[in-house]
């Protein structure tokens, strides 16, 4: 697992939230499942500096996808992500 560093916006003001995860897209969903993060503006993987800009992230639209998956078929996507992830290095 490695540590994100994210850039939020919380009740319209930035802010910074750390998470660790296998994968961005393991970040972003941490990111959605926190009601008071309005908008994420960018994430970094600390293990390697690299940052992903997100700020025109859909979170409503988003929040609402999730809300509709089989959190079962969810999980099970996310370990499909982690069997890829060979390179310990990035």
């Amino acid at each position: 697992m490695d540590e994100y560093v994210v850039d939020v916006m919380i009740d319209s003001k930035p802010d910074q939230l750390k998470t660790f995860c296998s994968s961005i897209y393991a970040a972003v969903d941490s990111m959605l499942g926190i009601d008071m993060v309005e908008e994420i503006i960018s994430i970094k993987r600390t293990v390697d500096n690299r940052v992903w800009d997100v700020k025109d992230m859909d979170m409503e639209y988003l929040r609402q996808l999730r809300q509709e998956m089989d959190e079962n078929l969810l999980a099970d996507a996310f370990k499909n992500v982690e069997d890829l992830y060979i390179d310990g290095t990035h």
